[in-house]
């Protein structure tokens, strides 16, 4: 009988000798020769095929379960063919073909799967968030490398997909029909969020390790907008192919790749609320005194709080130099005490002075802002006590892009002039923003906000 820790594989099984003719075929990889049903039973239970039921080695009951009707099916199988030989890992017509014993494959077998293949394989199949958290970090590493073959991979599964299956049969269509999800979710629902804004790859080395950053050049608070002058994508190159796919990526530690799938189907058809997408952290608190669903907006009463902020330069110069010069101070590399203080939620950024903002923990707000560590001489930060406000807010996801921002704050502006209760305090438009930047677009929450008063 099937246990969960026959899922364990000796070396030279999960890692054969460049040169051993098991490399051509999947997981296990079977020699040429066909194997009697019942030796092709216990080596399925022995090889990576089920380590994705458990999450290599070890995985829960329900594990336990697919993998015993997996060899009921094998079973059933013998009783038509004497034996089966396990198609090669290689491509996209690859197939589990019945052979008559003794049998021979009519292709060359294709040269070894490519280094991020398994990693990948983990990620979209492996059960426990701890191997998924760990392939991600593999893929992570050398993504800027392989993240061209990576799409192309998901696109050959995806192109001709008509949908998230009904049945999900691990392994043998597990990572097929998972590889056409993640290119339904990429191109469906990020890429068209991203259209015609370029994106520029940054490296950054942090306690040591290298880490990427794609960053959406049209994104206000990943760099500032596009630049004048600077013409959008005319197609989609390469670079916003691989942010779309990582952001994607960085999902599947906490969910299925149809999960991640489903999730933005929902929120396209309007089933997803605001709240769920505020991240869970200390946010100011506020009252809705008003709201105007025809016009989209709401008007709402700030409790006072306290930021630490950045010296306006004018226009919209923050950017995300800025957003890592008020992080610094946040978590204590520049400030006077070296605190490392909890992330707090939105990030502000006032147009008119180019100034962003972080919330402070609450534990500073008011008077007990003269508590809080001062910011290094070379910080570039200051902290800025907030009265109560009363402002207009218009709520929306997706990616904060230029043109979405300006076309939000002209909609707010104009209704707000449409109203005969309200009217324009102060002409200080502020863009605020929830969730950090690998957030995927459809659980993104974005604010325009304006200062306002009661008409007399």
């Amino acid at each position: 009988m099937l246990r969960n820790g026959i899922s364990k594989v000796p070396d030279t099984w999960r890692h054969p000798p460049a040169d051993h003719p098991s490399r051509d075929y999947w997981a296990v990889g079977y020699p040429p020769a066909a194997k009697s049903i019942s030796a092709l039973q216990r080596d399925l239970a022995q090889s990576d095929f089920f380590a994705a039921f458990s999450g290599c080695g070890g995985g829960g009951g329900g594990a336990g379960v697919e993998a015993w009707l997996l060899c009921l099916v094998l079973t059933i199988v013998a009783g038509t063919a004497t034996s089966i030989v396990v198609g090669k890992r290689e491509g996209p017509d690859a197939r589990v073909s019945r052979r008559a014993e003794g049998a021979t494959l009519s292709e060359d077998p294709p040269a070894a799967a490519a280094e991020w293949r398994p990693s990948l394989r983990r990620l979209l199949l492996a059960r426990r968030s701890d191997v998924r958290q760990e392939a991600l970090k593999e893929l992570s590493g050398i993504f800027d490398e392989v993240s061209v073959e990576i799409f192309d991979e998901i696109e050959r599964y995806g192109r001709d997909s008509k949908g998230v299956p009904a049945l999900r049969l691990r392994p043998f269509l597990g990572y097929r029909a998972a590889c056409a999800s993640l290119y339904r979710t990429v191109t469906n629902h990020i890429l068209p969020q991203q259209a015609g804004s370029p994106v520029e790859l940054q490296k950054r080395t942090r306690d040591g390790e290298q880490r990427l950053r794609y960053v959406l050049k049209n994104d206000v608070l990943d760099a500032n907008g596009q630049e004048d002058g600077e013409e959008a994508e005319a197609e989609v190159s390469d670079a916003s192919k691989a942010r779309a796919l990582f952001v994607v990526l960085r999902q599947l530690v906490s969910n299925t790749a149809w999960a991640v799938e489903r999730s933005a189907i929902q929120a396209a058809a309007g089933e997803g609320e605001w709240k769920q997408r505020t991240p869970d952290l200390e946010t100011p608190d506020y009252e809705v005194l008003y709201r105007d669903a025809l016009n989209g907006y709401e008007v709402r009463e700030y409790a006072p709080y306290a930021v630490v902020r950045t010296a306006g330069q004018g226009g919209e110069a923050a950017n995300n130099r800025s957003f890592f010069m008020l992080a610094d101070y946040i978590f204590g590399k520049k400030n006077e005490r070296n605190e490392k203080m909890a992330m707090t939620t939105p990030v502000q950024m006032d147009k008119s002075t180019g100034t962003m903002s972080f919330i402070m923990p609450s534990k500073y707000w008011g008077e007990s802002l003269s508590e809080a560590p001062s910011p290094a001489e070379d910080a570039g930060v200051t902290l800025q006590a907030r009265p109560g406000e009363r402002v207009a807010v218009s709520i929306f996801g997706g990616y904060a892009v230029g043109s979405l921002v300006a076309r939000k704050t002209e909609e707010l502006l104009d209704s707000v002039a449409e109203s005969e209760e309200w009217e324009l305090a102060e002409n200080a438009t502020r863009l605020l923003q929830y969730n950090d930047p690998f957030t995927v677009p459809w659980k993104r929450r974005n604010e325009v906000s304006v200062p306002v008063r009661q008409r007399a």
